[in-house]
């Protein structure tokens, strides 16, 4: 082979070379900078930051819009979702959707104490919330029916749907007064307790045609309805 042809032959070798390098940096390069990437997570962080951790990454923040959270916990303004989710894979220029966490909306409990439970009631569901349970409790400084208090109490910040319990008046559980004529001071005594009440003051009075030491008058009278507890007065023969 002549000096020449060695040279024409070196310099195809040269130039193939070279067209093979261009067209691995044109087509192989920007598949390598194209490689799927980590999705990172951007939950919780506000637009701003949302921005400053997927700019440098050449993602693109498209925002979705807004939704309330379910939880106080969420600051309103910040990311309450993202799509697609931490840890899936985007190349660059992709798309990472954000919906943002709305104010929550509260409504304030208002006082019900001494109120009809049928009106009560009326205006926890006026306020978008809900009646969980009604329970009863004896009350004297309450008409019977009406509400003692609520649970949470007046004054507290609730969401609409949450529930509210209600406690309300009932009548005491009366006893009728048992006969208490002609029984002994003991006798009396016994009966009363067993029946749920209680003896009260004692005085004496005199009866021929009664034995001594047994009860002559009682107030309240037999068969009057009285509290548990009540207490009992007597009258006793001397």
């Amino acid at each position: 082979m002549s000096i020449g042809q060695i040279f024409a032959s070196a310099l195809v070798s040269v130039v193939v070379s070279a067209g093979t390098f261009l067209m691995m940096h044109q087509f192989v390069g920007p598949q390598l900078q194209d490689k799927p990437m980590d999705v990172p997570s951007i939950v919780g962080l506000t637009t701003d930051q949302a921005r400053g951790l997927t700019e440098p990454l050449g993602l693109l923040l498209v925002l979705d819009g807004q939704k309330e959270p379910d939880t106080d916990k969420v600051a309103a303004g910040s990311v309450l979702e993202q799509h697609p989710l931490q840890g899936s894979r985007l190349r660059k220029g992709g798309e990472l959707h954000a919906t943002l966490a709305l104010p929550i909306a509260k409504v304030t409990l208002p006082a019900m104490s001494g109120q009809p439970l049928a009106v009560a009631q009326k205006a926890i569901l006026d306020l978008g919330l809900k009646v969980s349970s009604v329970t009863e409790q004896i009350n004297a400084a309450v008409a019977v029916g009406a509400v003692i208090a609520t649970e949470p109490p007046s004054g507290a910040q609730l969401r609409k749907g949450e529930s509210v319990m209600i406690q309300v008046a009932k009548a005491a559980d009366l006893i009728a007064v048992p006969e208490l004529r002609r029984k002994s001071l003991g006798g009396a005594k016994q009966v009363l307790e067993q029946a749920g009440l209680a003896l009260g003051s004692v005085r004496k009075a005199t009866d021929d045609n009664m034995d001594d030491g047994v009860v002559l008058r009682q107030d309240p009278a037999a068969g009057t309805p009285v509290a548990k507890g009540t207490k009992v007065n007597l009258v006793v023969n001397e």
